[in-house]
């Protein structure tokens, strides 16, 4: 079941269909919670919000899922994003890990990734100060 669940989550986010939110009823619990470094959302009706939120800004998206693990009822996504946004109008990329808790369906999801990298280093000004930052300091 939790293979199952997780080929589920890994289609749908593949190519990003906002609109589509029957699916989620598929994937996650009524009681989900979902948390990143920005939002914490708590319930499928919420996080169906959240997403058509999302939906508004973006012409398209993708997931590449570039490895995984299960132990018990946890699963570790590591993934590459890909967003193309009305406002700002770019492209935007960033790569993360899920980790999802599964029983029936997903229960919590944890997503982990840079924000500077996937918003702060997108806005005008202040990105290219960030960027300007990250390259001093590697050197």
């Amino acid at each position: 079941m939790k293979a199952i669940i997780l080929e589920k989550f890994k289609n749908y986010f593949s190519q990003i269909d906002f609109t589509n939110n029957s699916v989620l009823n598929e994937i996650y619990s009524d009681h989900i919670v979902l948390k990143d470094p920005i939002h914490e959302i708590h319930g499928i009706e919420n996080l169906k919000a959240y997403f058509n939120k999302l939906n508004e800004n973006l012409i398209e998206g993708s997931f590449l899922f570039t490895d995984e693990s299960i132990v018990d009822n946890k699963a570790y996504l590591s993934w590459e994003m890909n967003l193309k946004l009305k406002r700002p109008k770019k492209n935007v990329k960033a790569s993360g890990i899920s980790v999802l808790i599964i029983e029936d369906k997903i229960i919590r999801q944890r997503d982990y990734f840079d924000t500077g990298e996937l918003f702060y280093e997108n806005i005008p000004v202040l990105g290219a100060i960030i960027r300007t930052i990250k390259k001093k300091l590697s050197k």
